[in-house]
């Protein structure tokens, strides 16, 4: 990127939120520029901090540090006239309000959508809930999981004996985040054409079933769907995960062109062109004599031999990596995958870098603020505004994570 400026400089994001979903959205918009402002609950703060061990000092655990980097924190009660006084002072010049209370509860503290829309005409808002402000289950209360549940997702992936397993990170919040991200760049378009701006709402079941792709068709088509098949595909044989000589490899063949570079890779030519073989239908249809060729075939191979193997070839293959094996790989390293920061009142931590690293200038670090100690910039941003902090503080309501 040729501008030393980063593309969201000069925009000022209030935070209500906490847990992944809503913090997530604030931190890509603070990756790209944005002054995010993060109010937290008086001595508790947000209930990520708490989600631990490991944590690199109180208040700071593992999880809150992955998803609140360039951000201040500031203690706020606003239940107390107080924090309602600074959220007002803040919301005034703010350009974006991220939030992820439950229903109603934003309005229950005197700042529904006329008197934000009084306040600053041109405040951009994105609300995050579990499912949506209207409806019969719109005061459940939501994490992931419940979403993953839910949704239908642990229905299909899971072990072949049907037990249902969780996706190992919060994978609808984080969508879910992205998804509000990308409503509140939509918005501030409209705002810098002149349109007035809709909030942006956000909920976790409507981004899960957003994302079940293929199986809403399978079910219109079929009638109903797959059971779960571990790391098979129901739709594509062979792809899935394979043990080699040592270790696994995820393969992925894909197509019929595919097909004969894997058979011309593991020397599997005398099947390569058998009608039982030769099409991807015809192959999900005779998936365990496929399978029956594929295991010894790969099993003369390590993992990483195997997948070298076949990426000379062409065909996608990746050894089953650990997260301890991240750091080592060199395309991780080429493309900066991974960073460090500073953890309060511990040493440096890696974190996830961004897939937008190429929006962002040359040169410049991801990180330009650590994840922030409970208050640390509370004195900090009350000066900017022109208050002083309270002595005193109680808790605000907990928002919807």
């Amino acid at each position: 990127m040729s501008s030393s400026v980063r593309p969201l400089a000069g925009l000022k994001v209030v935070e209500l939120s906490q847990g992944i979903a809503g913090p997530y959205c604030a931190m890509v918009l603070a990756d790209l520029g944005a002054d995010v402002v993060k109010i937290e609950i008086p001595k508790v703060g947000d209930l990520a901090r708490g989600w631990g061990p490991p944590f690199a000092s109180p208040h700071n655990s593992a999880y809150y540090l992955s998803v609140n980097r360039n951000k201040r924190s500031v203690e706020l009660d606003l239940k107390s006239e107080f924090g309602k006084e600074a959220l007002r002072r803040l919301l005034k010049d703010a350009d974006i309000l991220v939030e992820n209370f439950r229903p109603g509860t934003l309005s229950d503290l005197g700042f529904d959508l006329p008197m934000l829309r009084r306040l600053n005409p041109k405040l951009v808002i994105a609300s995050v809930t579990g499912y949506g402000p209207e409806g019969p289950s719109r005061n459940d209360p939501s994490f992931d999981l419940v979403a993953q549940a839910r949704s239908g997702l642990m229905s299909v992936t899971g072990t072949v004996t049907g037990e249902p397993i969780r996706v190992g990170i919060a994978l609808f919040d984080l969508a879910a985040g992205l998804y509000a991200v990308i409503g509140v760049l939509t918005q501030l378009r409209e705002r810098d054409a002149g349109r007035p701006s809709v909030p942006v709402e956000v909920n976790l079941l409507d981004t899960s079933i957003s994302m079940l792709t293929h199986w809403l068709p399978i079910l219109s088509l079929e009638g109903k769907v797959p059971p779960p098949s571990g790391t098979a595909h129901p739709l594509i044989v062979p792809y899935q995960v394979f043990p080699a000589k040592e270790g696994f490899v995820a393969l992925g063949v894909s197509t019929d062109i595919l097909w004969h570079r894997f058979c011309g890779a593991l020397g599997l030519e005398a099947i390569e062109n058998d009608p039982k073989f030769a099409t991807n239908a015809a192959r999900v249809a005779h998936r365990e004599e496929v399978l029956r060729y594929v295991l010894p075939a790969l099993t003369r191979w390590t993992a990483p031999e195997a997948a070298a193997e076949l990426n000379r070839a062409g065909v996608p293959c990746a050894v089953v990596a650990r997260i301890e094996d991240l750091p080592h790989d060199p395309q991780v390293a080429f493309n900066r995958s991974i960073v460090t920061m500073p953890a309060p009142h511990a040493g440096e931590v890696m974190v996830g870098g961004s897939p937008l690293r190429s929006l962002l200038p040359e040169g410049d670090p991801l990180v330009h603020r650590p994840a922030p100690d409970l208050g640390e910039h509370t004195a900090e941003v009350l000066a900017e505004i022109g208050l002083v902090p309270p002595s005193t503080a109680r808790a605000v309501p907990e928002p919807r994570p």
